[in-house]
């Protein structure tokens, strides 16, 4: 921003100096007005405010609304409550720009080039799902438009320095559902079951046939699902009539209750452990799969209801702006616009987007809502934030025992 200044005098004028003076500034102006107006004038520049530009690109409609959806509203709800409290400074604000990726890959491309070609836009946050994050983050690569997406695929931050990961991959999540499986649930021989045509699902999947494997617990069978299945009767049949202590279903949220509404219809050991990774951490498993999922384990980034004052203000802001419970994904969004404004306030005042670039590869000690409350990354750029294992009870997920 350019200030215009009134010239200030090096030294008190004499009386020839304020003849010239007052010839140059009107009578209508004394000097000491003159003064006055100079002061206001440095003070204004000193106060310039900087408005931080953020796009929420996140999948609304499409397959991935499920996650996408809350995501925005948590982090709308961040956004609004980081500029009501003043937290980038005083006079600034982050502006924010809400957009639907809507699971498509040829409607979020020409978005970010869109994006890309405004100058006033310093990150996107988006997109929602990993079948569109490692194309978005060559574009962004290519664009030098910083973006963190939603997913948890490590193939985003391979694309280059300027595409990140709000989500923590499977290397750092999955043990924590693997170790408790083990340790606390003591199973012996697990069937999987994963969505096979979805690389992320495959990776989550895989990640804990190995995690589990290092602790003596058996894969008896690995069975593979498309993204689009919804009828499992053969399926739940085969596994009801195995002799696994455990099942693990890597899939989205609504097709993972259908698929345990279906082992519990075909007579699936009532004893069998079925658990599941943090896609499952959505109300709509909650809700669709109703008594069946009771007893379901997972892990969830959220402990519902908040598990300190941060968090259960957060809940309380939720509810009273959105008159739902805030679910996991939700607080996921709350937290990554709590992540974007440090990254964006760590930038600078009026930042570029190298800086910006920057100061995302040296996020730490960030406050959130999520895991053990704290954000960081690593020196490889993956996040760290920590899980809680669930369950369901009584239609509500709980942290487990």
């Amino acid at each position: 921003m350019q200030c215009s200044r009134f010239p200030i005098p090096a030294a008190q004028p004499s009386a020839s100096a304020h003849v010239s003076l007052v010839s140059r500034y009107p009578p209508r102006k004394p000097l000491r007005q003159w003064l006055a107006l100079s002061l206001l004038a440095g003070a204004s520049c000193m106060a310039a405010a900087t408005e931080y530009t953020v796009v929420v690109l996140q999948s609304l409609t499409g397959g991935a609304a499920f996650i996408g959806s809350p995501v925005k509203d948590g982090m709308v709800l961040a956004a609004e409550e980081i500029n009501r409290k003043g937290e980038m400074g005083p006079g600034n604000s982050l502006k924010v720009i809400v957009a639907d990726d809507a699971n498509d890959r040829t409607q979020t491309l020409p978005l970010l080039t869109r994006y890309a070609a405004d100058p006033s836009i310093l990150l996107i946050m988006g997109p929602t799902s990993g079948a569109l994050a490692t194309a978005s983050a060559n574009a962004a690569n290519d664009l030098k438009l910083p973006l963190m997406t939603t997913t948890n695929s490590t193939d985003v931050l391979k694309a280059g320095p300027w595409s990140g990961i709000l989500t923590q991959p499977a290397s750092v999540t999955i043990p924590y559902i693997a170790n408790y499986a083990a340790d606390k649930l003591k199973v012996k021989n697990c069937t999987v079951i994963g969505i096979s045509d979805v690389e992320a699902y495959v990776t989550l999947q895989k990640t804990f046939e190995t995690a589990v494997k290092a602790k003596g617990v058996t894969i008896g069978a690995v069975e593979s699902i498309k993204g689009s299945d919804s009828d499992f009767a053969a399926l739940a049949t085969k596994v009801a009539g195995g002799n696994q202590d455990c099942v693990f279903i890597s899939a989205a949220a609504p097709q993972s209750a259908n698929i345990v509404i279906q082992l519990r219809q075909a007579g699936l050991d009532s004893k069998v452990k079925i658990m599941g990774h943090n896609s499952l951490a959505s109300p709509q498993f909650a809700e669709r799969g109703g008594k069946a999922v009771e007893g379901v384990y997972l892990i969830g980034d959220w402990v519902p209801g908040g598990a300190d004052d941060f968090g259960r203000a957060f809940a309380a802001a939720f509810k009273a702006k959105y008159n739902t419970e805030a679910d996991n994904w939700a607080a996921v969004g709350y937290g990554g616009m709590r992540v974007a404004a440090a990254v964006l306030k760590a930038a600078g005042p009026n930042p570029s987007r190298e800086a910006v670039r920057a100061a995302m590869s040296k996020a730490k000690d960030i406050k959130v809502v999520v895991g053990q409350g704290t954000y960081a990354v690593d020196a490889d750029r993956v996040p760290h934030v920590g899980m809680n294992v669930l369950t369901v009870q009584n239609g509500k997920f709980v942290l487990a025992p």
